[in-house]
């Protein structure tokens, strides 16, 4: 299938006002986004074509006018001739991470998520934070701020840097938006309550409004609540008083009593984070007060790769309702101090260091085969390790309470490619350091970690 000079290699995701396809670019091959508009019929009756195909476009250009490393890059537009038999479309860098996916919400939304951690969820909300403070500059509203619209470039490690996507809701600053008088603007739940009440007067501190919910829930795994703010430290045991000014006024009904600027949600934020990185180097000087993990007995690990279809999964691994183990094995690391770490339980041996940089699936399996090439550690049964032995790494500690844990390996290379396929595009990884088990498709960039033994 090809849309214009794009070959269309898979479906993302779709919406009503169109579909978003992954796509590779003609003569090189790269990889986009490529958003095409296909508005559903009723949508069409309600608004008109004309004003639809001027809100895509639109969308594509508020989008191409900010450069800025938090916000997703558009790179072509085409399909706006009259006459043309090409849809309007418009491609953008196209990133495998999503938070929405990294805090394992489903689209029923008032579900419990993931919490990440104090700090991964201090990185992402600045990271939001930054590039909403770019927008704003130029007086565009995003207006549809929520996890599902912030995707995560590849990086050398941690969560991945911020790039806010979708601004077809976006307005400029005083501009009146082209829509039905019934047609929501902005996410139950994200969205601030003036609006909820009339997107005409939603402003910069109501895309703040929506980056405070997002970091209570990326910190509590729940939502605050519509009207009733729970406090934070109910939910979160390592969390002060502190932290309960600061979701106060980050969601405040009034957008009068909200932070009155980006930079100074930020500074906030960099407070809380210094009043967090104190308290926990205190807890943690403290060793004794740590209770040791109960001893956990699980099954060995599984050892030979398997296919299993996102229906089949979680019984074949073992997950639970948020794709995490349902037995946390507590791996006991011990560092050879040759490249190669024993875990004593199980006599598996583990490559310390794994892939210099994240890999395609295939460049991972090519990790593999040069450490067999060299006998690494004087080994040449090196493999790609199943979801089963990958899950032996996660401590079960993802806070509340239980931060002072020493990683055996590199804490920026958590999310590990296993050797467990998903689909013949597709494979499964883990997230070490949170503790989950996901696919994405063997194009994307993970770490490669092997195992032997």
């Amino acid at each position: 299938m090809r849309i214009g000079r794009y070959d269309i290699r898979g479906l993302l995701g779709r919406g009503g006002m169109g579909a978003v396809y992954k796509a590779a670019m003609p003569v090189t091959g790269r990889i986009v986004a490529l958003k095409v508009l296909k508005p559903v019929e009723i949508l069409e009756d309600l608004v008109g074509a004309e004003a639809l195909r001027a809100m895509f476009f639109k969308e594509a250009s508020a989008m191409a006018s900010i450069s800025h490393p938090n916000v997703a890059a558009v790179l072509d537009v085409d399909g706006g001739a009259d006459g043309t038999s090409v849809p309007p479309h418009f491609t953008m860098e196209y990133f495998c991470g999503n938070l929405g996916v990294l805090m394992g919400e489903t689209y029923e939304v008032e579900r419990e998520s993931r919490p990440l951690g104090v700090e991964t969820s201090l990185a992402l909300a600045r990271g939001m934070l930054r590039g909403l403070d770019r927008l704003h500059y130029e007086g565009i509203i995003h207006r549809d701020v929520k996890p599902f619209n912030v995707m995560l470039a590849e990086d050398q490690g941690g969560p991945g840097t911020v790039k806010l996507i979708d601004f077809g809701l976006s307005k400029l600053r005083g501009e009146p938006t082209v829509r039905h008088k019934g047609m929501v603007v902005g996410s139950p739940y994200y969205a601030a309550p003036e609006q909820e009440a009339d997107p005409e007067v939603a402003d910069e501190r109501s895309d703040r409004y929506s980056v405070g919910v997002t970091l209570y829930r990326m910190l509590t795994g729940r939502l605050p609540g519509e009207k009733d703010l729970r406090p934070i430290r109910e939910l979160h045991a390592d969390l002060d008083r502190a932290w309960d000014d600061f979701f106060a006024t980050a969601l405040a009904r009034d957008p009068s009593d909200r932070f009155p600027s980006g930079p100074a949600m930020l500074d906030a934020l960099n407070d809380l984070e210094a009043r967090w990185l104190a308290r926990r180097e205190a807890t943690c000087a403290a060793p004794d007060l740590l209770a040791e993990p109960e001893p956990t007995v699980c099954p060995r690990p599984r050892s030979a790769p398997l296919k299993a279809g996102l229906k089949q999964a979680r019984a074949a691994f073992g997950l639970d309702e948020l794709w995490r183990p349902e037995c946390y094995a507590h791996g006991d690391f011990a560092d050879r101090n040759d490249g190669t770490v024993l875990e004593r339980t199980r006599g598996l041996v583990w490559e310390r260091h794994g892939s210099r940089y994240p890999l395609t699936w295939e460049r991972a399996n090519a990790h593999v085969a040069r450490l067999n090439k060299s006998a690494y550690a004087g080994r040449t049964d090196w493999r790609l390790p199943t979801v089963a032995e990958l899950a032996t790494l996660f401590t079960g500690r993802t806070e509340p309470g239980e931060f002072c844990l020493e990683p055996a390996f590199d804490p920026q290379k958590a999310r590990l490619w296993s050797a467990d396929r998903k689909a013949f595009t597709a494979a499964w990884y883990v997230d070490a350091e949170l503790g989950f088990v996901w696919w994405q498709d063997l194009t994307c960039r993970f770490f490669a970690r092997a195992v032997a033994g």
